[in-house]
């Protein structure tokens, strides 16, 4: 039985131990990369944010197709105004993964933690992608 991405999220979130588990995919009309699912956020401005290639974490991780990890958001490379979910959301550390999807773009698993705290592992955050991986391939595949 198919597993929703609610439940999938639920599942990192619970392994990682993890504030906020968020994903990010292209959107086709905007041109633009939308977060489009969050578990447990603070607030919904996350529907409402878009990046393009290059921009914030998202639009980063795509646009380069590797990991982006940040123990603590104060070393971030770029004024912490340019990462909208980390400024949102309240994120002290996170990591965010490239996953690979049927679609051209792809999308971006997101493991946040509000409070400064060591990240989860390369293992579990491949595991974990793997897990949202799956559902993108099932989902193209019933669409």
């Amino acid at each position: 039985m198919r597993r929703s991405l609610e439940e999938l999220c639920a599942k990192v979130s619970a392994d990682t131990d993890a504030s906020l588990v968020a994903i990010a995919e292209f959107h086709s009309p905007s041109k633009g990369i939308r977060w489009t699912y969050a578990d447990r956020p603070v607030n919904e401005r996350y529907k409402r944010m878009s990046v393009m290639y290059g921009k914030g974490v998202a639009g980063r991780v795509l646009q380069t197709g590797t990991v982006f990890r940040c123990e603590n958001v104060e070393d971030l490379p770029l004024p912490l105004r340019e990462y909208p979910i980390v400024l949102s959301e309240r994120i002290r550390a996170f990591v965010a993964i490239p996953v690979i999807t049927p679609s051209l773009f792809g999308a971006v698993l997101f493991i946040a933690y509000r409070s400064p705290r060591p990240l989860p592992d390369k293992k579990l955050c491949d595991r974990s992608a793997s897990t949202i991986q799956a559902y993108f391939q099932e989902r193209e595949a019933v669409e």
